[in-house]
């Protein structure tokens, strides 16, 4: 028999999308992972379409119209030489490549596209208020409250893992950054000049040392899905999770209120750096954040 490959269109991951929830005028933010949408033998003959992540990008836009807003995240490999982050780069907003995947890369170019300004951890953004929402990246901490990281939690927007998981959740660095606790560290980045060399700048709140997050079935995962709060579909291979961001803003603020470790590794068999955080998370979040709620 003949081999049969899947036909991949945007209006059919738009309409993915839609049973799941996303509609004209929301804004989401999307996580990618290109090869979970189909095998590469059938996504190599979208060359056009750069194996088929223009498909997706196109999908999110459509399923929010004009109105909408989709966002996808930028982070870059600009970190100064020796700092506990990927380096290579010095950033310019215009040139500067993501580092988190092909569909963010080709997001990131998309006509229209507007980028955020902070040297290692930008948002780009495509849609009604683009401009509004990334502006002022460049002040404040990596994830600051009042910058884009805050506006689509204050916006009422969507998370969407397109074939992805919590392991690529860059929300919960924010809510880190929120609740101010004592292992987010000072780091330093370049930025491009004006004669094109790199210069060092610090960044505030950078998410550096290892998180029990970035592991699969992580105790925060764990404790996200037993809530039910996100909803799940497949589009084409890729399984998709939608969730409101202020849902998971809040589960992962009360998580942390209530197992202030669950996003670290917390084992006997610690690294050194995970039992100091361990211990200065407990002290930070008893003394300064119990009781408190996070707000819109």
């Amino acid at each position: 028999m003949p081999e049969t490959t899947t036909e991949y269109r945007a209006d059919v991951i738009a309409d993915g999308l839609k049973q799941l929830g996303l509609k004209k005028g929301d804004v989401v933010l999307f996580h990618g992972d290109l090869r979970a949408l189909g095998p590469a033998r059938d996504l190599i003959k979208y060359k056009d379409k750069n194996m088929g992540a223009d498909l997706i990008v196109d999908g999110f836009l459509q399923a929010v119209g004009d109105e909408g807003l989709v966002i996808g995240p930028a982070l870059s490999a600009t970190f100064a030489p020796g700092e506990p982050g990927p380096a290579k780069l010095a950033f310019n907003p215009a040139t500067t490549p993501s580092r988190v995947g092909s569909i963010t890369e080709v997001f990131r170019k998309w006509p229209g596209n507007k980028r955020s300004a902070h040297p290692t951890h930008s948002l780009s953004a495509v849609g009604s208020r683009a401009a509004e929402f990334i502006a002022g990246h460049d002040k404040g901490s990596t994830f600051d409250r009042k910058t884009c990281y805050g506006r689509y939690y204050d916006w009422d927007g969507y998370i969407c893992f397109f074939g992805t998981d919590m392991r690529t959740c860059t929300t919960i660095h924010a809510v880190e950054d929120w609740m101010d606790l004592p292992y987010m560290e000072e780091a330093y980045a370049l930025v491009e000049g004006p004669n094109g060399q790199g210069q060092k700048v610090k960044v505030y709140k950078s998410p550096c040392g290892p998180r029990d997050f970035y592991k699969r079935s992580s105790k925060i995962e764990q404790y996200l899905l037993a809530r039910n709060f996100m909803k799940t579909t497949q589009i084409y291979n890729a399984d998709v999770f939608l969730m409101k961001a202020r849902d998971l803003c809040d589960w992962t603020w009360k998580a942390i209120m209530e197992q202030p470790t669950i996003l670290l590794n917390d084992t006997p068999a610690a690294d050194p750096w995970s039992k100091w955080a361990c211990a200065a998370t407990i002290q930070h979040v008893e003394k300064n954040i119990k009781g408190k709620r996070l707000k819109p």
